[in-house]
């Protein structure tokens, strides 16, 4: 192959400043990982033919992760130590349910099914008995795939991966639903603006569209996924973008689910797209440093 040549001749020092802008600008955007994490470097786990799915997990105590199947009618246990998978319930809802996320607040369990409609268990529950449903009063045709719990609001969090009113106002729209009465608010608990997600990301055609979130329990900032898109985005509680990140497909090829232990380490689970589904493991990095891929 022929290799290019100058030929003794250089560049006008103007156009070798905006060449040096936009490699190193454009290096320095796709290289960046949160602080604390090498988002390069996960350690990766396939999981079983159950979870082909998976559409949600929760951290539930010490070395257990709740997941859920948006093909499945039940909640399952993955063992971190082992890596082994098992029924936690028997199938529990409905099979066209479409259940997007899980939630362990306490003794309860809460499940998201796509529409907008959360469901509650409560620990150790084999069957729906008991079960009580909760519905967002939303008009039009919406589509949630988000549940966290935010300690800070005193409530469930549902994110709009996309939803009828937002047509044509650029935002991303947070619902809170109350722990202690068991109610949706009446207002949106906030709304994300797009436009600076596409801003920090220096691309005008960045999507977003939330597939899963979960609030960092060392930093209290908002980890947000956007499967659609390959990005994750972080935020505060209130919905202000601070950081966003491109998500390398052939990692994540289909990121659904996010978690956090207590400690800090993060998992991210990837629905089965071009092979096993996976979870992915970042130690948490306790120096604080930004660490940027090689």
């Amino acid at each position: 192959m022929r290799k290019m040549s100058f030929q003794n001749k250089c560049l006008p020092i103007w156009a070798a400043f905006v060449l040096l802008l936009m490699t190193t600008g454009c290096k320095r955007r796709e290289n960046l990982s949160p602080d604390n994490y090498r988002l390069d470097h996960p350690q990766k786990n396939l999981l079983g033919k159950a979870l082909d799915e998976i559409s949600g997990i929760c951290f539930a105590q010490k070395n257990t992760l709740l997941a859920v199947s948006d093909s499945k009618e039940k909640i399952f246990e993955i063992h971190l130590a082992s890596r082994k998978l098992k029924d936690h319930t028997n199938p529990i809802v409905e099979s066209n349910a479409d259940l997007e996320d899980v939630v362990q607040v306490d003794s309860s369990i809460y499940l998201l099914e796509s529409k907008g409609v959360i469901k509650e268990i409560k620990d150790g529950a084999k069957d729906s008995a008991g079960m009580k449903t909760y519905v967002l009063p939303l008009p039009g045709k919406n589509d949630f795939e988000t549940l966290y719990y935010d300690s800070t609001a005193g409530g469930l969090i549902m994110l709009c991966k996309t939803c009828a009113h937002e047509k044509g106002t650029g935002v991303r729209t947070a619902y809170r639903f109350d722990l202690t009465t068991k109610t949706f608010d009446s207002t949106a608990f906030f709304t994300i603006d797009k436009s600076e997600v596409r801003r920090l990301l220096k691309n005008a055609d960045a999507k977003f569209d939330p597939s899963a979130a979960a609030v960092h329990p060392l930093n209290k900032r908002l980890y947000i996924l956007s499967s659609a898109g390959n990005l994750l985005v972080v935020a505060d509680t209130r919905g202000k973008v601070i950081d966003a990140y491109d998500l390398n497909p052939d990692v994540f090829p289909q990121a659904e689910g996010i978690a956090f232990a207590p400690n800090g380490d993060m998992y991210i689970s990837n629905e089965k797209k071009n092979g096993a589904p996976t979870l992915l493991f970042f130690p948490y990095n306790q120096s604080g440093k930004k660490k940027d891929n090689p």
